[in-house]
């Protein structure tokens, strides 16, 4: 069976397709959180982690600060800051690059939503 479509056919085709992606894409960039607020525990959070960086150079001190300041972030209402806490945590036993990654996104979070180093 052949299935011959004009050029106005082909347009429109092309137009709806256009709109479905252009859709899909909001949709998608909707769902992640954006800074989100800074409440008393991802405000300690924040600033535990900017107190502890600085001496966290074995995997060992490493490890221990993520615990510090995923327990802090427990009780946060900030989704973007308990998951790049999260992250943090996953990247303390992994190479320094992949530690201060995920301390550069982190530290992101923490400023994205109004934190400021004491």
């Amino acid at each position: 069976m052949k299935v011959k479509l004009n050029k106005r056919q082909l347009v429109i085709g092309v137009v709806a397709i256009l709109v479905v992606l252009a859709g899909l894409a909001v949709g998608r960039s909707a769902k992640e959180p954006g800074p989100g607020t800074l409440d008393d525990p991802a405000a300690r959070a924040c600033t535990r982690f900017d107190d502890g960086y600085p001496g966290a150079k074995t995997k060992t001190s490493r490890l221990r600060l993520a615990d510090e300041v995923v327990q802090f972030t427990a009780d946060t209402g900030n989704e973007r800051i308990a998951d790049r806490a999260a992250a943090v945590g996953r990247s303390a036993n992994d190479a320094t690059a992949d530690w201060k990654a995920g301390a550069a996104e982190f530290t992101k979070a923490c400023r994205d939503a109004g934190w400021k180093p004491s």
